[in-house]
């Protein structure tokens, strides 16, 4: 019986044996590596993808909280725009309840009566209009601002307060823009009076104002009246101060949120002046 003898490695073949594994073992080193490597590029390409989305996010927020302040700081506009005309009315309330008190109160007797600086005890019932005779001089026209004062057209709150030097928020027309009238709240068919004796020297339509009554009062003054219906005057007419000369119309398109008014303004030398200065 013939025994086989165990092969044995040489030490040279022990030596390819063992270079063989380090190549191995360096091949999956550098194969690992490689794949780490890769994996961590992958992830910082999604980090810097994330951080571009917070940024683009935090953009988008920013915009839109400057929006909304926008939105409030209008808002808040509108609100203080409201409270200076309650605050005004707040002022003139006692001027314009004596102007109320006058148009239920006062009879045809007194429809004459002179104007010496306080309201005319006169009827609404009929304008006063002072009539000249033919061939006469016309009644003479004087206004003074030291010495004179206008009257209340119709008792109401101010909607809106006179304004050239800063514009002002229009609700209607969703925009700011100087106001150089006051816009004074009124009901349609109430009466309105004469603020000043004068003459009518133009009735005619306006799209912002309507019917809108032009009076010389004298002395460089003008005084307007819009948003008027059924004038009760006519072009070239003297008018007495306290005489009827229309009632509140429906507000125009360009008030329509505001509801009906009057717009009351007054000019000097074409100028237009803040008609409070002149009001009691």
């Amino acid at each position: 019986m013939t025994t086989k003898k165990k092969r044995q490695t040489s030490p040279a073949g022990r030596r390819m044996a063992t270079v063989a594994l380090s190549l191995c073992l360096l091949a999956g080193v550098t194969l690992f590596g490689m794949y780490t490597v890769g994996k961590t590029e992958e992830q910082q390409r999604r980090l810097e993808q994330e951080v571009a989305d917070a940024e683009k996010a935090a953009q988008a927020r920013q915009q839109e909280v400057a929006a909304k302040a926008a939105r409030e700081q209008k808002a808040a506009e509108a609100e203080r725009q409201a409270a200076s005309g309650s605050a005004s009315r707040d002022r003139t309330g006692e001027s314009a309840a004596e102007t109320a008190q006058v148009e239920g109160s006062e009879t045809a007797e007194t429809d004459n009566a002179e104007l010496e600086g306080e309201y005319a005890e006169i009827s609404v019932d009929e304008p006063v209009i002072i009539e000249a005779n033919a061939g006469a001089e016309a009644p003479p026209l004087s206004f003074s601002a030291e010495t004179d004062q206008l009257l209340w057209p119709i008792a109401g709150n101010i909607l809106m307060d006179y304004s050239m030097d800063k514009t002002v928020y229009f609700s209607t027309l969703d925009q700011y823009k100087y106001n150089p009238a006051i816009i004074i709240e009124g009901s349609v068919d109430q009466n309105v009076l004469s603020a000043a004796s004068g003459k009518v020297i133009s009735i005619e339509n306006v799209d912002e104002t309507g019917t809108t009554i032009t009076m010389d009062i004298g002395s460089g003054y003008q005084v307007i009246y819009g948003q008027i219906k059924e004038p009760a005057v006519q072009q070239g007419d003297y008018v007495q101060a306290g005489a009827l000369i229309g009632y509140v119309a429906e507000p125009t398109r360009f008030y329509s949120k505001e509801g009906s008014n009057l717009y009351f303004q007054v000019l000097k030398d074409g100028e237009s002046i803040n008609p409070k200065e002149l009001l009691p």
